[in-house]
């Protein structure tokens, strides 16, 4: 089973859990850690490399984190070298969102890690809509249905 782990600034990866276990019951496997104010980066990127350690099934593991750029992916990024030296198959999505996690642990037994983050980022996209615009052009679609 492919692990997921999700990395932010303060409780946002851990409200993010609590919403998909909500949604898709609980789950193994599936664990956050938080960069807290006053939290030096050093110290974030050695927890986030130990959870990866300890969440290593052998079939990957896919990291989101909230903010390209930002702290929680420059300690994800800082442990590349490491992962590789131990062989270790990581993946990391940035911009995490709700239906990127549940698609993430929905679908990862039954997916390659390299699938999985497409299908997430693929998820990630198509949830991003302009439900206003949508509704009106829905409504107006059915308006001229009547004619």
């Amino acid at each position: 089973m492919i692990s997921v782990l999700l990395v932010s600034h303060g409780k946002m990866a851990e409200g993010m859990k609590d919403s998909a276990i909500m949604i898709v019951g609980e789950q193994t496997q599936f664990e956050t850690l938080s960069l807290n104010p006053g939290q030096d980066i050093s110290q974030l990127k050695i927890q986030l490399f130990d959870y990866t350690k300890i969440l290593d099934s052998g079939d990957g593991i896919l990291i989101f984190v909230d903010l390209y750029g930002a702290s929680p992916y420059n300690a994800a990024m800082g442990c590349i070298q490491d992962w590789d030296q131990l062989g270790m198959n990581v993946r990391v999505i940035t911009g995490m969102s709700l239906p990127m996690v549940i698609n993430a642990v929905c679908n990862r037994d039954n997916s390659t890690l390299y699938d999985l983050v497409n299908e997430c980022i693929e998820t990630g996209h198509e949830n991003i809509q302009d439900a206003i615009d949508n509704f009106f052009n829905i409504a107006n679609e059915n308006s001229n249905d009547d004619y």
